[in-house]
């Protein structure tokens, strides 16, 4: 008898076959490795986590590398090895003393008040169980045929370490739309269910050998049965959308798979809308169509698949994972790579977003009880100014290197004040670097090593700059509204926390307000307003943000077949009525009801 089991979606599309059941220590055959020391394993562990890592850079997950990059530098703590070596010499194998002493920090990490603190127990149990792997010679035995992957939870690191083609889909028992191992398959195209209570208990009644699973990762459930109750036995998959020939671009395979953002007040600095595809509505407004990238590689994948230029440089990626801050140097070159690479499209490059719940070890301050709501973003220049001001004096010069305007983008904005210090940074790091070239020699300097002045934006993700947008826009170039973050400070919903992830979803029509109220205070100001968020890579988040009048989308290179294709199959007109109607929707699932009923008219 087939069971259906209520889940929260995460990630879209269906798929079914047989049934695969994730345990952190499953599945282990001997690789050869005999007797190694914990200090030599520890090492191997973080140098697998570093790989994996740059497969996940290299597909533009940025973020989800950082997670990666963080458990390599747990791999090798002195507290977790150190714990591990006492409990060895007091008579515990190896492996087994990794394990529990991974598991004592573990358990007194989950204990911390802070939620995001607590979910970081889960990568410490993730390594200590890699590192016990590496000691007893076995390596990860992921499933033998493609499969239906089901567990309680599932680290990110998973979905990167089993061969591409063999994930149909992923129903977990825990977890959030927004975790990372949602967001990763989202961006591979793996249907995902999340929150499924009762899911281990159904599987476990037919046996997995025998259980098959059927995931829809649009509606949110999954049906558990036999063969020949759950899609007649055979495997099959239907993904939301084929992976186009940009997306593959975007992503490298290495046996796992891993007004516009344009900001301008002037028509000269317009975007041009080049590129390997138009995006446009089907009576041919056009839209902006940018990339969002998290290393300067990733700029040349972000060409290829048609971006017309890059609406979000995550430049924190450079300063994580390391003991000492980047030099001016490092950070110019990377900037300059970037910018090369997009010849004259437009490049924005958003400040470092440190601190909070990305600490690093070179910033001054406490621990944070609640690290969301901290010194993170713009911030941090009001207690680590010297931070942002060489990472402004480094964009400063890349930019003049390459003559062109650079475009610099400011997180967590959240009063007037912070948009003034911002500006007040950048004048004062155009000048410094404007100084440095007029004091060169003047017959060999060209005027090119002269930054033109910047153009300025800010990121609208708190949602106090939503409400005073219409002062903000006057004292910016361009508003960038990040509807990740705008969703979990407007619903008060911790990202990381996995009973609330049925607020997760932007399409809310209270966070769609706050976007009708920042477009409308751009309009007011003639300058533009760009989404760069998780919901401008949903197609039906798209629709209902160019209906509010968003002037363009910036989002992962993968996603842009489907946008195009949403937008090319509607009208504006279509498009205004529906956001019209989303903003007095009942609820986010309403309004994807409305934006579904759209396309579904095309």
């Amino acid at each position: 008898m087939t069971r259906r089991v209520p889940a929260i979606a995460a990630a879209p599309g269906r798929a079914s076959g047989p049934v695969w059941t994730f345990e952190p220590s499953r599945g282990s055959h001997p690789d050869g490795s005999g007797e190694i020391s914990v200090q030599d394993a520890a090492a191997r562990a973080a140098a697998t986590l570093d790989v994996l890592g740059a497969h996940l850079r290299a597909a533009g997950r940025v973020d989800e590398a950082a997670i990666l990059d963080a458990q390599a530098l747990i791999a090798t703590d002195p507290a977790l090895l150190g714990a591990a070596r006492d409990l060895a010499d007091a008579g515990a194998p190896q492996a087994d003393a990794v394990r529990d002493a991974a598991a004592g920090i573990a358990g007194r990490i989950a204990a911390s008040a802070n939620p995001r603190t607590a979910a970081r127990s889960s990568d410490i149990l993730d390594v200590g169980d890699r590192i016990a792997r590496v000691l007893d010679g076995a390596a990860f035995d992921g499933p033998a045929r493609p499969s239906v992957v089901v567990g309680r939870d599932l680290p990110p690191s998973a979905v990167v370490e089993i061969p591409a083609g063999m994930i149909l889909a992923i129903a977990l028992e825990e977890g959030s739309p927004t975790a990372h191992v949602a967001i990763l398959a989202r961006a591979l195209g793996i249907p995902v269910v999340v929150a499924a209570s009762g899911l281990l208990g159904a599987v476990a009644a037919l046996g997995e050998d025998g259980a098959f699973a059927e995931v829809d990762g649009t509606e949110g459930w999954i049906a558990v049965g036999s063969g020949a109750e759950v899609g007649s036995g055979r495997v099959r998959a239907t993904r939301a959308r084929p992976v186009d020939a940009g997306e593959r671009a975007a992503v490298r395979v290495t046996g796992a798979r891993t007004g516009r953002p344009d900001p301008a007040r002037s028509a000269a600095a317009a975007p041009s809308h080049r590129g390997g595809g138009t995006c446009a509505t089907a009576d041919g407004a056009r839209i902006g169509l940018y990339a969002n990238i998290g290393r300067p590689q990733d700029a040349a994948a972000a060409l290829a698949a048609g971006a017309e230029g890059i609406g979000l440089f995550r430049t924190e990626s450079l300063f994580l994972g390391r003991a000492s801050a980047p030099s001016e140097e490092s950070q110019r070159a990377a900037y300059r790579r970037v910018l090369a690479t997009m010849g004259d499209r437009p490049v924005v490059l958003r400040l470092a977003d440190l601190g909070g719940d990305r600490p690093v070890p070179y910033l001054s301050g406490q621990a944070e009880v609640n690290p969301g709501l901290g010194v993170r973003g713009i911030r941090l220049a009001r207690r680590d100014r010297w931070l942002h001001a060489a990472q402004l004096r480094a964009i400063a010069q890349a930019a003049a290197d390459r003559d062109v305007t650079a475009r610099v983008l400011a997180p967590m904005v959240a009063t007037l004040d912070d948009a003034d210090l911002f500006r007040e940074m950048c004048e004062e790091a155009w000048s410094a670097v404007a100084a440095e070239a007029a004091g060169s020699a003047a017959a060999t300097m060209p005027s090119s090593h002269v930054p033109r002045p910047p153009l300025l934006g800010a990121m609208v993700e708190v949602p106090a700059a939503a409400l005073v947008a219409d002062q903000l826009a006057r004292r910016v170039d361009y508003l960038s509204v990040g509807t990740n973050d705008l969703t979990q400070y407007a619903l008060a919903a911790d990202r990381g926390v996995a009973a609330l992830a049925r607020l997760q979803d932007a399409l809310d029509p209270a966070i769609l307000r706050l976007v009708r109220m920042t477009v409308e205070a751009g309009a007011a100001a003639g300058i533009p307003v760009g989404a760069c968020g998780e919901l401008a890579g949903d197609p039906e988040g798209a629709l209902v943000l160019v209906g509010l009048g968003v002037d363009s989308l910036s989002t992962e290179p993968m996603s842009f077949g489907r946008i195009r294709a949403a937008l090319a199959a509607a009208r504006m007109s279509d498009l205004r009525s529906l956001a019209e109607s989303a903003l007095r929707a009942p609820s986010a699932t309403a309004v994807r009801g409305l934006a579904s009923e759209v396309r579904r008219a095309r």
